[in-house]
């Protein structure tokens, strides 16, 4: 057994001794992309790197680079970084733990300058629906010059969205996220925007020449077929949309910083 495996299954046990049903599921549903991310890491930055991850969640991500080395801080909204068994997991590892509620002006980390090798941006690109512009800005502050940004996020373009889309569009539902999705779905849950490669490429280019982007298609999802009509249909697709890399389901991003560049762009006025 590798050292990441190991480190994933202390992850796990944590998780099945806090029981808790929504971190539970997350976990093994997210399970691989764990792993992929933990392969990527250290391949990219050395044992003992400065981590700060975004969004940290349940702090599976934060605690198996932890376990694997890495020291790391965890930034999440109180609504998460409150939760008591996830205190408990903060006090057991003795991580650092930053509560922050506003992404978009980052102020908690106002006085932060060239601090982390390595931020990790894992399933919330999709989730911002503020102008990103200052939050770009102030994460190129806080890492240091060569520093990567670690991206994971849904792609766009599986087959399964191709189709709904194309359903939305000819039977003139709408477009977008639906309705029923809004309404029984948390605020931090919504996926608002998600992306293609060409699209975050393009995203990247417009904010600063000194952000090189290199992308991979990949899978992760738990191969199931269980449930309606609907489900498996939905299943289906996806499963055939990733023997191809266009469609593949996710969008692993690595982006190395060079500060020697400046920002092409300024945060627009009201």
């Amino acid at each position: 057994m590798n050292r990441i495996e190991e480190a994933l299954q202390k992850v796990e046990q944590m998780v099945q001794l806090a029981n808790n049903s929504n971190d539970l599921a997350y976990f093994h549903y997210h399970r691989k992309r764990f792993k992929k991310m933990g392969e990527s890491v250290t391949k990219l930055c050395p044992i003992g790197s400065t981590v700060l991850d975004i969004g940290s969640h349940y702090l599976h991500s934060s605690l198996l680079l932890h376990f694997l080395g890495y020291k790391v801080t965890c930034m999440d909204v109180g609504e998460f970084c409150n939760l008591p068994f996830i205190q408990e997991r903060i006090a057991a590892n003795h991580l650092t733990q930053i509560e922050e509620n506003n992404l978009e002006k980052l102020s908690s980390l106002a006085n932060e300058q060239n601090q982390y090798d390595l931020i990790l941006f894992t399933e919330i690109f999709e989730h911002i629906t503020f102008n990103p512009i200052g939050l770009w800005k102030r994460m190129h502050t806080i890492i240091k010059d060569q520093g990567t940004v670690y991206i994971s996020t849904p792609n766009a373009f599986t087959l399964y969205a191709f189709f709904k889309t194309l359903y939305k569009l000819i039977s003139f539902k709408g477009i977008g996220i639906d309705i029923p999705a809004i309404f029984s779905t948390v605020t931090y849950g919504h996926h608002w925007k998600e992306y293609s490669s060409r699209e975050i490429k393009e995203y990247f280019s417009l904010l600063n020449d000194g952000f090189n982007v290199n992308i991979q298609q990949f899978c992760y999802k738990p191969d199931e077929l269980g449930g309606s009509f609907k489900s498996k249909g939905r299943v289906g697709l996806i499963r055939l949309g990733n023997r191809l890399p266009f469609f593949k389901e996710a969008l692993e991003v690595i982006v190395k910083v060079n500060k020697s560049h400046p920002f092409k762009v300024d945060i627009p006025q009201y």
